[in-house]
């Protein structure tokens, strides 16, 4: 293969399958991990107008302490296993918990001057089991954020705040959710 007359050497060859090997391992394995997390964040809280409509179908609170509780726990105890500060993580899970109450209390409300949804939504084995898995897959991109030594920085606030669409979130909630992302850590 001569480009222009030149032979390529076998070092020139070697250095260019080295190179197409990292992009490919690098596009298999995650590179765009920060992306990816931003985006799990948005999708677990597009399905909180659902939620909230559940709730008020079913004439449910939107606090439910002792599923929050659930939550924390397997943040925490997801986070320890793949070599995250599990509190740190608890914190950040507690601010994405803040928000996604406030876009289900905003739903509700809107609700109140309109007719609840009557389409079946169901919370306990669709929606919950979609929110636990995003809520793992969170913890997961998190650590490979962190164990690239890619950390989250104040850099990546705009970014952050473009991927979150939810017309019922303010910007303070979104500030105070990428807040707590700068907090995650690794394990000490």
């Amino acid at each position: 293969m001569a480009i222009m007359g030149i032979m390529p050497s076998k070092q020139s060859i070697c250095l260019t399958v080295l190179l197409i090997g990292l992009f490919i391992s690098s596009t298999i394995h995650g590179a765009d991990s920060e992306p990816s997390l931003f985006q799990a964040i948005a999708e677990r809280l597009s399905y909180m107008e659902d939620v909230g409509a559940y709730k008020a179908q079913n004439q449910i609170p939107v606090e439910d302490v002792e599923r929050e509780k659930i939550v924390l726990s397997n943040a925490k105890e997801l986070a320890a296993a793949h070599g995250l500060d599990p509190d740190s993580m608890e914190r950040f899970f507690i601010a994405q918990i803040s928000a996604a109450k406030a876009i289900q209390y905003r739903y509700k409300a809107e609700l109140l001057t309109r007719e609840i949804p009557t389409r079946p939504i169901d919370l306990q084995s669709h929606i919950r089991p979609e929110l636990d898995r995003l809520g793992s897959d969170i913890v997961k991109l998190f650590a490979t954020v962190l164990q690239r030594r890619s950390a989250i920085t104040e850099e990546k606030r705009e970014r952050f705040m473009s991927t979150l669409h939810s017309r019922l979130l303010v910007d303070a909630e979104k500030e105070a959710l990428f807040d707590a992302m700068l907090e995650v850590r690794l394990s000490q």
